[in-house]
């Protein structure tokens, strides 16, 4: 017997229905439509109660869920007061959005990726001496050389992330800009916040006193539909585009949609003719294949690989599944994750976006099985 978990992709609009009865607390205007892959596609019905009871039933605590299938609304539900018009924090879901920026800024000629951070942000007094060795291109890999703390214990003083974000730093750019250099640029790889704030910082200096908020929304929400996106920025003006983007999980699946597109929304070209395939390559320190382990503890650890502010499931394109990230989830997976649970993974072998919000402060959380089980779901449509 089917449960009460079926979807209709009928496709015009996002139009389906929460399945949650929680009242939200505030509202954004509507979030629009998505793109519809076909101008008159068949009711197709698909039973996502395996997804629901992976998402809803059991230790995650899921706050929203929406997949996507050639462009249509398949799955969609929300719990904990969440409904499709709330904003929810992205966290570190901000840096993949903070890539396509900085791709749109390469596209309008403001940048390059071979740019040095210099070129666009003077480097204070006190800053390491080789610290305008760092190009555009290793800020968008994490591979800058620059020593960073991404550690969120309860200590801020041994922290950068905290001491950035959470420190009085009017200037966070700066604050970064002054740390030591741990590496030579390019030949590390290490996962820093720090790395996107000066990415932040340079697409700042690139727009010459342009309100860097309002050039995003010109650039990237408003041509991609993004009706909800709010950037929050610092007091110097440069955007959190280590984790402070806030919106609705429609409008994140349309994000997911629009790398799934190539960067095209509406038939119009948002991204670079080939900003997605860049965005795609590991980066050199990270492109070989490591084992995916267990910690025990219901994280996990290693597997995967790291590309333009994404993680992707395979390190190489013959990298065996022991190695994904993702296990339950093909080879060309690769995703925008952030802190306690933010997840937009694109497949687009499988034509499908998966996006989840919540707040798992205990266990990582692991959307393999949630890919996985929507593509289950998806093949066994209709029957």
């Amino acid at each position: 017997m089917r449960s009460k978990f079926l979807f209709l992709a009928l496709a015009a609009t996002l139009g389906c229905k929460s399945s949650s009865s929680a009242s939200p607390a505030t509202e954004t205007p509507d979030a629009g439509t998505l793109p519809v892959a076909d101008s008159a596609p068949q009711p197709v019905t698909y039973d996502f109660s395996a997804v629901h009871g992976y998402l809803f039933g059991g230790a995650w605590k899921t706050e929203g869920a929406v997949v996507l299938y050639k462009g249509n609304v398949v799955y969609e539900e929300y719990a904990a007061g969440f409904g499709p018009t709330n904003r929810h924090i992205t966290y570190s879901v901000s840096k993949s959005f903070g890539s396509a920026l900085i791709g749109i800024a390469i596209k309008d000629g403001l940048l390059q990726l071979t740019d040095s951070l210099c070129k666009h942000v003077p480097a204070p007094a006190g800053a390491d001496p080789t610290l305008c060795d760092t190009t555009v291109d290793h800020l968008l890999h994490m591979t800058s050389g620059i020593a960073w703390a991404e550690d969120y214990g309860s200590d801020p003083t041994t922290s950068n992330v905290l001491e950035m974000l959470y420190g009085n730093q009017g200037d966070m750019g700066a604050y970064v800009q002054k740390l030591p250099r741990a590496a030579p640029p390019g030949t590390v790889w290490s996962y820093s916040s720090g790395d996107s704030t000066l990415l932040a910082r340079v697409l700042r200096g690139a727009l010459a006193g342009k309100d860097s908020r309002a050039w995003a929304k010109e650039k990237l929400f408003d041509p991609a539909g993004l009706a909800s996106a709010v950037f929050e920025s610092d007091r110097s003006g440069t955007l959190v585009f280590s984790s402070s983007l806030f919106m609705t999980p429609r409008d994140m699946a349309k994000f997911g949609q629009l790398y799934l597109d190539d960067g095209m929304s509406g038939g119009k070209r948002v991204l670079p003719e080939g900003w997605v395939k860049y965005t795609t390559v590991p980066a050199p320190p990270v492109a070989l294949p490591a084992p995916r382990v267990p910690d025990g503890g219901g994280a996990r650890a290693g597997g995967g690989s790291y590309g333009a502010a994404f993680w992707l499931n395979a390190s190489t394109p013959t990298a065996t599944p022991d190695t994904f990230e993702f296990p339950d989830a093909p080879g060309d997976t690769y995703s925008a994750e952030g802190h306690w649970g933010q997840v937009i993974s694109i497949v687009p072998s499988q034509q499908l976006v998966v996006v989840r919000v919540g707040n798992d402060r205990d266990l990582i959380f692991d959307a393999g099985p949630m890919i996985g089980k929507s593509m289950a779901a998806i093949a066994k449509g209709g029957k």
